[in-house]
């Protein structure tokens, strides 16, 4: 019984959390094999920051995330630079980000690959 009930509870955590996911990010990049490869991401979460010094131009000097290794920056599958839009979004296997700079700071969205959340969640399932 307990088994049954911490299973439903857990199935209801999931649909919760990808029901409360607002945005869905892909990008299709070029695999080892030549083919296209469609990389799925679901948002967990955004954060707006007020720091003048960040901008298009010096972000990767800038430590955004205070020391937190959200994405592997040597590990990189892609990398994005909008200068029109002034956004960069860049990401590897298991997570992507996206920087949406602006007047004074900068809007950032963290989003996890669908595959790892898909592990997280199978390795859950099996008690």
């Amino acid at each position: 019984m307990r088994k049954k009930s911490f299973l439903a509870v857990l199935t209801c955590s999931l649909l919760l959390l990808l029901t409360s996911c607002d945005e869905v990010l892909s990008v299709v990049t070029v695999g080892e094999d030549g083919k296209k490869v469609v990389n799925s991401y679901i948002s967990m979460g955004t954060e707006t920051v007020y720091d003048e010094s960040v901008t298009l131009k010096s972000w990767r000097d800038a430590n955004l995330f205070n020391s937190k290794e959200i994405v592997k920056m040597n590990n990189l599958i892609f990398k994005i630079e909008d200068k029109e839009r002034n956004i960069v979004v860049f990401g590897d296997k298991e997570a992507a980000v996206e920087i949406a700079f602006f007047d004074g700071g900068y809007k950032y969205k963290v989003f996890v690959s669908a595959d790892t959340l898909s592990k997280a969640f199978s390795g859950a399932f099996s008690l």
